[in-house]
């Protein structure tokens, strides 16, 4: 079979710092030699590429994921009906195609904005109908009748429901997931509290204890995960403690947050990029209302001040947030990896292996880190991002992007 081997790398591996005059060899789909300071021996078949001390990373990878997300506001309205499903497709396709021509090879979606979207697109890319990376399909977002995301007037008695589904009662919601996970959907998305602008509530968790088990207990029975939009304090200590996967957002993130959360190894989506983006001056903030951007000021500093904390702590925390918001458009990735460096003050290192290495584990896949075994999801990068993140977001110096082996950009 023939090989590809790249020679004269600059190793970031997705863990370790950079290591000068690596070789890597990818045979097939799978990564089958990583060696330092010496050439391999090469057959005649081969294809060899001396990148002359260029960067060679594992590909990015995306944990909170809009696929259909296209110039949505952030009013409270209902989700997956602003547009008929097959336009709400065709947007799905376009974005995902633009992630991974920003080297963004796997995403796990954060919810599917309409219909089983993320599944039937997953499908698509596997059938090589379209291009995209690899992804872990979302469900709908989980709520409660009356719950923060049931925006809907009463009077309208809409039959879509779009980006939502509702359930009352343990029962209900084990029925909702078991059917959400028959539609293709590998991460379960629910909404157990407000903030990050989604307004505010009179009460705590939205979905009751048993009714957040009986969801917990039958996706991962189902060998699933289950994600939550999860902002305040009191809910996200109740959530890791029934052993939900993943954080999105955590905004009153404290010290007892972050101890639980390292120790049940939760993952945290901190995804402070969309918050920042509303705060600034350029921000389009009659977009929102006053109930919404109030206490995001008060919920971003704390969050500048935690997610150090939480980084040295060793909470695993991925990349990703809510582009296609009409402030926050779809092709911006990786800025937000500038943005945790320079403003949140994360070494360059930390965020690449967010971007990296957690977001495989994150993912469930063998992808993130150069290793023998590993799928060839790799970037080749003329920069070292390491050293200067913000080399990421020129697309001219991603000079090859890799996927399970295959060249999906070449400029090498």
């Amino acid at each position: 079979m023939p090989r590809i081997v790249f020679q004269g790398a600059n190793l970031l591996d997705g863990d370790q710092p950079a290591r000068a005059q690596s070789t890597v060899v990818v045979e097939g789909d799978r990564i089958t030699a990583v060696c330092r300071g010496r050439k391999l021996e090469t057959r005649p078949d081969d294809r060899v590429v001396d990148l002359g001390g260029k960067t060679l990373m594992p590909g990015l990878v995306s944990c909170h994921f809009h696929a259909s997300y296209h110039d949505i506001t952030i009013q409270p309205e209902p989700l997956g009906v602003e547009k008929p499903p097959g336009y709400l497709m065709l947007c799905a396709a376009q974005n995902a195609r633009t992630a991974l021509d920003c080297g963004i090879t796997s995403y796990a979606s954060a919810g599917a904005n309409a219909g089983n979207i993320d599944a039937d697109l997953r499908m698509a890319i596997e059938d090589g109908i379209v291009e995209g990376p690899r992804i872990l399909a979302g469900s709908k977002g989980l709520d409660t009748h009356g719950g923060y995301t049931d925006t809907e007037k009463w009077w309208w008695e809409l039959g879509n429901k779009g980006a939502q589904r509702f359930a009352s009662g343990a029962d209900e919601f084990r029925r909702v997931v078991r059917d959400e996970i028959k539609k293709g959907a590998g991460m379960i998305k629910i909404f157990l509290s407000g903030g990050h602008a989604v307004p505010h509530f009179a009460g705590g968790m939205s979905l009751s204890r048993a009714e957040l088990d009986a969801v917990l207990e039958t996706a991962h029975e189902r060998g699933a995960k289950v994600r939550a939009h999860c902002a305040w304090r009191n809910v996200i200590l109740e959530a890791v403690q029934a052993g939900l996967d993943v954080v999105d957002h955590g905004d009153q993130l404290d010290e007892a947050c972050i101890e639980a959360m390292a120790r049940a190894r939760t993952f945290l989506v901190p995804s402070m990029f969309f918050t920042w983006q509303m705060l600034s001056p350029q921000a389009a903030l009659a977009l929102a209302t006053e109930e919404q951007m109030a206490p995001l000021r008060a919920e971003f500093d704390n969050m500048v001040r935690r997610v150090p904390e939480a980084q040295r702590a060793g909470v695993r925390m991925v990349i990703g947030d809510d582009y296609g918001i009409i402030v926050l458009r779809h092709g911006r990735y990786a800025e937000e990896l500038e943005f945790y460096v320079k403003t949140v003050g994360i070494a360059p290192l930390d965020v690449l292996r967010w971007a990296t290495k957690n977001g495989g584990e994150l993912m469930g896949l063998p992808v993130g880190t150069i290793e023998e075994g590993k799928l060839a999801d790799l970037l080749v990068v003329d920069g070292d991002p390491s050293v200067d993140i913000a080399v990421l977001q020129d697309r001219q110096k991603l000079r090859a992007i890799v996927k399970g082996g295959r060249f999906v950009k070449d400029a090498l």
